[in-house]
């Protein structure tokens, strides 16, 4: 159970930073201040891209075996990569913690830029979230509910983290941190599926040679 915490963890600071911490960097954000729809413009791209990923995980898991885990987990981090870039190179990095007049690093954001930065934050989620239900049923299949609440557990810690230091981190801390965080999560989490999926064919190799015993 405690190789898959920096998944967990990476869930927890991933909500908070798009549900609270990218909003609230763009409303601090005075080269915004004539942008009055954001929250409505961010919260449809995050919900269409949470509803999005959550179809194209459902369909292509009827297709290939295993899309649940690895891809899904390798496109997560890509989003991750992608939604932080964009938000580093639009965002100065004392928004997140006043207001700031200070110029971005390469382009001031717009509606459409804070839409896909937005959709591609509910694509991460959704693949995070997903592969953790996935992978926490596979580590302990008889107790199920008792390593998801555990991984909630996990989440929720990560979330009161990233929320108490918040008003005192800068930008940059988030858009490189949560990628370093990503990355090890993924190699930890390959790893893991790897070792799940030697454990299921010796069981399945036993089982076979059992019943040709038999």
């Amino acid at each position: 159970m405690l190789q898959i915490v920096p998944l967990c963890m990476l869930c927890g600071f991933n909500a908070s930073f798009l549900m609270s911490i990218i909003p609230t960097s763009m409303h601090f954000n005075e080269n915004n201040a004539n942008m009055l729809y954001i929250p409505a413009i961010y919260s449809l791209g995050a919900g269409t891209g949470e509803v999005l990923m959550g179809l194209i995980i459902s369909e292509s898991s009827k297709r290939i075996q295993g899309f649940g885990l690895k891809p899904t987990m390798a496109i997560g981090t890509a989003a991750l990569m992608v939604y932080c870039t964009l938000i580093h190179a639009s965002t100065p990095a004392e928004a997140p913690m006043k207001p700031t007049s200070e110029e971005p690093l390469l382009f001031y954001q717009s509606y459409p830029l804070i839409f896909v930065i937005a959709l591609i934050c509910g694509i991460s989620d959704c693949c995070f979230n997903g592969v953790r239900s996935v992978i926490c049923a596979l580590v302990m299949p008889s107790r199920r509910a008792q390593s998801f609440s555990v991984s909630r557990m996990y989440q929720a810690a990560a979330c009161v983290i990233i929320f108490f230091f918040s008003p005192m981190l800068p930008l940059h801390v988030y858009t490189v941190g949560l990628p370093l965080l990503a990355i090890l999560s993924t190699f930890v989490f390959f790893k893991v599926v790897n070792s799940t999926e030697r454990m299921e064919r010796k069981l399945t190799s036993d089982t076979n040679l059992e019943q040709e015993k038999i």
